[in-house]
């Protein structure tokens, strides 16, 4: 809703009012290992459990049959825009100086080949809110692809973000929507542009922060993987969508969410361009990280910080960017495959790490 507010653009609510989120049966055209969610024809209480069920066992979902499709060329036009035109590119990092919001810090020349292949155009809730107040007229130069993609944020902002977090909350018996407000959301484009041969992976092995991430593919271009039971799986280019529990998920459940790791080791085909769109959902900032809910073991091993309710998601998220920021680029820092997973493992479970 917010991102609606900010940017005041046309809701499609109305367009879109009877296709709302639902589930069926696993396809026999996916591997087993994951639970397929049709968004189509059957009821939302069935929608609820089999995401429940998927949370709670590999923490990862496929979604196929998305009532609205993620704007795949407005985005792969969007990238193509930044790249010929870097005076656009600088005026939209300096709407947000902090961080930046286009990321092509891979493409630099003494860039280390250690960096994930990518470029991102990340849209956080308050980036959008400084699009706007910084410099009205850049979204005008971003052109009508840019509201496309506004707009798309805003239907699944409305339309889907309210069933997994309902999903997730009858995990957990909590009431997440009152801490899952849409201030810490955030829209992040990723362009892993074609590359025969990628110096380092396209996205290293993690766990995301949040309490879960919903991944909108193309529809054409593989590579995204999740390890099961110790081995890496992949996720058939052809499904729309993919949910995924993180780290906040977890800790807010006491274990009984799965936060799954995943990776981009190669896009497939490889020469080809592999465009997503990607919204982390995760509670307000300000919130406690406490794991004051769920069905899982009575001690899971948190730290003593978690353990205690002394850790916010605001003071987490930081602990973690950092570590992120180092396999993006934009901060220094030796980058090795795996190693942020572990740290983060190690932080937040330290009596199951300590050998």
């Amino acid at each position: 809703m917010s991102t609606a507010i900010a940017y005041q653009v046309s809701s499609t609510t109305s367009v879109v009012r009877d296709l709302l989120p639902t589930a069926c049966t696993a396809s026999s055209q996916h591997d087993k290992t994951f639970d397929v969610i049709e968004l189509t024809t059957v009821s939302s209480e069935e929608a609820y459990q089999k995401l429940s069920q998927a949370a709670r066992t590999t923490g990862v979902a496929l979604i196929s049959s998305l009532p609205v499709r993620p704007p795949i060329a407005a985005i792969q036009r969007l990238f193509a825009r930044l790249y010929a035109d870097c005076s656009l590119a600088s005026r939209l990092n300096a709407t947000y100086p902090k961080r930046g919001v286009f990321k092509n810090a891979c493409l630099a020349p003494d860039a280390s080949l250690r960096i994930d292949q990518k470029t991102t155009i990340d849209l956080s809730i308050s980036r959008l809110q400084s699009i706007r107040k910084v410099d009205p007229t850049v979204a005008e130069a971003l052109g009508e692809e840019f509201e496309d993609i506004v707009r798309f944020y805003t239907y699944i902002e409305t339309q889907v973000l309210p069933i997994v977090t309902r999903a997730t909350s009858n995990i957990s018996g909590l009431e997440l929507e009152l801490t899952h407000n849409g201030t810490n959301n955030h829209l992040r484009l990723i362009d892993y542009f074609p590359c025969t041969e990628p110096s380092g992976p396209r996205c290293g092995e993690h766990r995301d922060y949040n309490t879960y991430t919903i991944v909108f593919q193309d529809g054409a271009v593989g590579g995204l993987e999740f390890e099961i039971e110790g081995t890496w799986k992949p996720v058939p280019a052809s499904v729309d969508a993919v949910i995924s529990w993180g780290w906040c998920g977890a800790i807010l459940t006491n274990g009984s969410v799965k936060a799954a790791k995943h990776r981009v080791l190669r896009t497939w085909p490889m020469a080809d361009q592999r465009t997503t769109a990607v919204i982390f959902v995760a509670p307000d900032l300000d919130t406690i990280l406490e794991p004051t809910g769920g069905l899982g073991t009575e001690n899971a091993g948190w730290c003593r910080e978690i353990q205690e309710g002394h850790l916010t998601v605001g003071a987490f998220k930081e602990i973690i960017s950092r570590k992120w920021r180092r396999r993006e680029g934009t901060e220094p820092g030796e980058v090795v495959q795996g190693a942020q997973d572990r740290e983060i493992e190690a932080f937040l479970k330290p009596s199951q790490n300590s050998t």
